[in-house]
């Protein structure tokens, strides 16, 4: 998974949705050992701020 912390609008929504509790809300987000590559965050990012180390 890739972060694109300029797209990033800080809602939280893919930390809601992380099965695996990797993701955290800080500052900005921050990405945890443990993720399972589901892209769940990136379903439901408004901004395709989340996704696949060559999408973003």
């Amino acid at each position: 998974m890739k972060h694109d912390p300029s797209r990033c609008m800080r809602c939280g929504a893919c930390v809601n949705v992380c099965p695996s509790g990797t993701l955290e809300l800080e500052e900005g987000i921050i990405m945890g050992d443990g993720c399972v590559g589901c892209l769940a965050c990136a379903a439901v990012c408004p901004v395709d701020a989340m996704g696949c180390q060559d999408e973003v």
